[in-house]
């Protein structure tokens, strides 16, 4: 049964009952790879003169589960002799492997100790093992029966992140359950030594309100501006947690993971803010309790494991209390157990180009872009209300008429064009994949914004915006790349708003489409497949294949194939209709 399953079973049966408290078991995880480690320092060989010695491997030695116990295989070699005349007159030597079956307990203390359930000598070579076995077994059993791992860094950090969890109202009840908290017995696991500690939930916590249902009515401006304020802190508290495991290590794999789950995990929050998902109770809570769920199965290295043990705590907690908001201070705490030193907020939320994190995620930092080619014909009147800033570049600031639709559909149509061919250049993509993504730029631009940079609102011209915070002709979400690209730039200047939709419809084809349409076996799915990503993120990659599809999605993505499909035919891009006319169709209109 899953931890959060056993959770809900809890309070079932304690609300059921009508105790006074429920108890939460929150585990602690100590790795095999933790213990082996710590047991290759504490185990030492043993030299009593030339002729009498035992020699062991610490660094060949071996530890793994079985049957809920641990097996414990130390290679090593010994020699029980006598000097005389200056030389070892050797009685017994062995060379092989000693093997224990140990039995993990936890002393009164706090302390993770062993009991030697069994132990014997294996792989042996040598005249007279058995007298060796007897010396190597006086030696070993008590450095084994000695040995402690110490699990006070993870309760420190695991009883510092539920103070800070604890609203304030709670704040004494909950010191007073962690006054009471118990370290149990451990458990055995395939990767893991398994020691729950126990926690009694205040019952005012456990109380608490239960989440309200969603109604399903659009957000007023207020509610939309307090759920961003709400979901920024989990947004800067997993670039905080990423940043820092990729900064660990060069593994391109392992980054590739991590940067696909910021990924998800931010157009997931664009989702909530736009309305178009819905959070059961508080969206905060929901969106850590996934994405937690994803980054644990990434964090397997041992020296996440404190961190690892103390968002599992917070988990749980959250898991156990729903009708409480999820604490920002929870989540400031849990990032400080894997930078313990660093003195800056973790959840400091800015949205200021981060070229460090491009660089960690081989987002490639855009240069300046060069202006545009002067249009050949006057703008609009708006021209007038233009500051001279933007007059280098005459996209900037353009709101076409209709009868400048011509004009400025063949300038945004060369930057387009151009902005492709700069990206193939850099070489991300061969054929056949490189013509689908030069006909699949344009048609992103066509079905995100027909083509527009900019509208005007309130006799004004301002940048293009969605309610997903998407801006400019290729609709950047602002919230899914900030740090990676000027958020300014994207609003403000047409060309760098291409270049970074450009750029990242490149990568979501390499990364996401190609692999899906290797697997399906079907070419033909590469264009809707990075579409799918580039409008809903990695995991609705395959989501146009989805049977029965969802009516909105299927509309958008079936949309996306009608443009992609005309333009790739050789068609012509209608921006007064936001479509492509075919050569069919333009001919039909022509005939009298």
């Amino acid at each position: 049964m899953t931890l959060f399953r056993y959770l809900a079973l809890c309070c079932l049966v304690a609300s059921a009952f009508d105790v006074s408290a429920t108890r939460l078991d929150i585990p602690l995880r100590v790795s095999l790879d933790t213990l082996r480690e710590a047991l290759s320092t504490q185990l030492a060989s043993y030299r009593d003169g030339p002729c009498r010695y035992l020699r062991l491997r610490p660094g060949q030695l071996q530890l793994q589960a079985e049957q809920g116990r641990l097996r414990l295989a130390v290679p090593g070699r010994g020699a029980l002799g006598v000097p005389l005349a200056g030389q070892c007159q050797t009685a017994a030597t062995w060379q092989g492997t000693m093997h224990f079956i140990l039995e993990p307990h936890i002393d009164s203390r706090g302390r993770l100790r062993v009991r030697i359930v069994d132990s014997r000598l294996g792989n042996a070579r040598g005249g007279a093992a058995p007298v060796i076995w007897d010396l190597s077994k006086r030696h070993l059993h008590p450095q084994l029966e000695r040995f402690s791992y110490d699990l006070g860094a993870s309760r420190e950090a695991l009883t510092g992140l539920l103070r800070g969890a604890a609203p304030a109202v709670h704040a004494p009840a909950m010191e007073q359950a962690l006054q009471q908290l118990q370290v149990l017995q451990p458990q055995v696991e395939k990767a893991h030594v398994v020691v729950p500690i126990a926690l009694e939930i205040p019952d005012a916590w456990l109380a608490a309100a239960p989440p309200a249902a969603a109604s399903g009515a659009p957000l007023s401006e207020a509610e939309l501006e307090a759920l961003e304020k709400a979901l920024e802190p989990l947004d800067a508290f997993l670039v905080y947690v990423l940043r820092q495991v990729a900064l660990d290590g060069e593994d391109s794999a392992l980054r590739m993971r991590l940067f696909t789950l910021l990924l998800d995990s931010r157009y997931q929050l664009s989702a909530l803010l736009a309305g178009d998902a819905v959070a059961q109770g508080d969206p905060l809570r929901a969106l850590f309790l996934e994405t937690w769920h994803e980054l644990r199965a990434i964090l397997v290295d041992a020296r996440y494991a404190i961190f690892v043990d103390a968002a599992d705590a917070l988990a749980a907690l959250e898991t156990a209390a729903p009708g409480l908001p999820l604490s920002a201070e929870g989540l400031r705490q849990l990032a400080r157990t894997l930078r313990p030193g660093d003195t800056g907020d973790p959840l400091a939320y800015d949205w200021s180009l981060d070229p460090q994190l491009g660089q960690l995620f081989d987002v490639e930092l855009l240069q300046e872009s060069q202006p545009a080619p002067a249009p050949s014909s006057p703008r609009s009147w708006l021209d007038l209300f233009i500051a001279r800033a933007y007059a280098d570049n005459p996209l900037d600031h353009w709101v076409p008429t209709r009868e400048e639709l011509a004009d400025y559909g063949s300038r945004v149509g060369g930057v387009l064009q151009k902005s492709a061919a700069d990206e193939l250049r850099r070489g991300v993509l061969v054929a056949p994949y490189d013509r689908i993504y030069r006909h699949l730029v344009p048609a992103t631009a066509l079905i995100e914004s027909c083509w527009r940079q900019y509208v005007v609102r309130g006799g004004k011209v301002t940048y293009l915006r969605s309610q997903s915070s998407s801006v400019g002709i290729m609709q950047i979400n602002q919230r899914v790349w900030r740090g990676f690209y000027d958020i300014q730039r994207l609003r403000w200047d047409t060309a760098y708003n291409v270049r970074a939709g450009s750029q990242i419809l490149a990568r979501y084809l390499k990364d996401y489409a190609i692999p899906y349409a290797e697997r399906t076996g079907k070419v033909g799915d590469v264009a809707r497949a990075a579409y799918a990503v580039y409008n809903a993120g990695p995991r609705a990659v395959g989501r146009f294949d989805k049977s029965p599809p969802h009516p909105r999605e299927a509309r958008v993505d079936e949309k996306l194939w009608t443009l992609y499909e005309g333009i790739a035919g050789g068609g012509q891009v209608d921006l007064a209709s936001c479509g492509v006319a075919t050569r069919r169709t333009s001919s039909a209109a022509r005939a009298p």
